[in-house]
């Protein structure tokens, strides 16, 4: 049993200052916190998006583009938080400076509780239709009491639940892909399909980024735990590759096949409607924990600068809370709309913080050290490139435009400024 000293300290995480050699933690655990955490319900609705919309072709080109690109950009993240040991939100000081980064701690955190309400929404409703005598808001409750029980502990309550659940969910989507294959005509309707309504490959691209690029922005919450560099490439190519692309690739060949976006219809139709609701317990379990988990750090990451001392457990149950009331409002429907906002608002805080450390400034020593109040140039960096995403068409998809702008905005910016400083 661990004494009261342990229990507080794997609580607070490591929440406002850098993570200790001593505490770093071995390339196996940071592999399946990483895929655990990327082993989504997102993955599922994105895949019959795009299942719906494309070819079988297009669709799977689509997941490897917007997957790659996502891995690349969490490989550059996750490297900032093994240089530094930091939060995503402790780095975003060095970017934004001590009071700009508290609106971007906020506006990240509250994205990211939006996110898992959308999905909480999805969850209750897929259970409901198993149990309808028991309304989905009892099980949207039931479920946001069970994840506390794992985020509230940090790292080590991650990784002990995805010990559990990642073998679970990767046996029931390859039974899935089985049961696929077994009904009449196999896999050659799916190879064959065309969609009803095509979405075209620019927009399943940025639906598959847009899903995880929040998650890909924000991966220095796990991989500041790293002990090498080499560990955090491995595993966000891993989460990734197997974490998200294959069970977007399920979810694409399932809704080819049974013709219809909705997971849970997708499912029903292979008669994998109980199995169904088991991953997409797990999914949204091993999802939402880390968004919490992230979500508590940038809420505590703000509070410690407009000085309220108010721990990370508080604002773990905060970050709850506001996932609750969001799945309440039943914005599932709105899942798209949802993807196109994340998509435009997040992608130049990857970027900017990309450029700040790979570009501009590489010490990775007292980086939070004689910080200004703001760094407007960066504030103003953030607000151009996610503007430029959403009403200019220069790259394939609008969460690419978004980070490119971002890091070539910030970085010109940067070099300007230090070229007049040094005249």
């Amino acid at each position: 049993m661990p004494d009261d000293r342990t229990l507080v300290a794997d609580m607070d995480d490591h929440a406002l200052e850098a993570v200790p050699a001593s505490q770093r933690k071995p390339l196996l655990q940071l592999i399946v916190v990483q895929v655990g955490w990327n082993i989504s319900v997102s993955s599922f609705l994105v895949g019959g998006v795009v299942g719906a919309g494309t070819t079988f072709g297009e669709g799977m080109a689509a997941i490897g583009v917007g997957n790659l690109v996502l891995a690349v950009v969490a490989s550059l993240i996750g490297i900032i938080g093994f240089r530094t040991g930091l939060t995503s939100y402790l780095a975003s000081r060095a970017v934004f400076g001590r009071s700009g980064s508290v609106v971007v701690s906020i506006v990240l955190g509250v994205i990211a509780m939006g996110f898992i309400g959308v999905l909480m929404d999805t969850w209750g409703g897929a259970v409901h239709k198993l149990i309808p005598a028991i309304p989905s808001s009892v099980f949207v409750i039931g479920f946001a009491l069970a994840i506390l029980t794992t985020a509230i502990f940090g790292f080590k309550g991650l990784h002990k639940f995805s010990m559990v659940a990642v073998p679970v969910q990767v046996a029931i989507g390859l039974f899935a892909l089985f049961r696929i294959g077994s009904l009449e005509g196999g896999f050659g309707a799916v190879f064959d399909a065309s969609p009803a309504a095509s979405i075209g490959f620019s927009a399943a691209v940025s639906s598959v980024i847009a899903t995880w690029v929040t998650g890909a922005a924000l991966v220095s919450d796990v991989q500041r735990y790293a002990l090498k560099a080499r560990d955090v490439v491995i595993s966000c190519v891993l989460s990734f590759v197997v974490g998200v692309g294959i069970f977007e690739v399920i979810a694409t060949v399932s809704a080819m096949k049974v013709g219809n976006s909705n997971f849970v219809v997708v499912m029903q139709g292979l008669g994998l409607l109980a199995p169904a609701a088991v991953l997409l317990f797990l999914a949204l379990w091993n999802t939402a924990d880390n968004n919490i988990y992230s979500a508590s750090l940038a809420f505590t990451s703000a509070s410690n600068l407009v000085k309220l001392k108010i721990s990370k457990p508080v604002w773990t149950v905060v970050a709850v809370v506001i996932a609750v009331a969001i799945a309440f409002l039943g914005v599932a429907g709105q899942f798209g709309r949802f993807l196109t906002v994340i998509g435009v608002v997040v992608p130049p805080f990857a970027g900017l913080l990309i450029a700040h450390f790979w570009i501009l400034e590489r010490r990775v020593e007292n980086v939070l050290k004689d910080l200004p109040a703001v760094r407007w140039e960066a504030v103003v960096c953030w607000i151009a490139a996610a503007l430029l995403a959403y009403y200019t068409d220069f790259l394939l998809a609008n969460a690419i435009e978004g980070l490119v702008a971002g890091f070539v905005l910030h970085t010109l910016a940067g070099v300007a400024l230090k070229k007049k400083v040094a005249a």
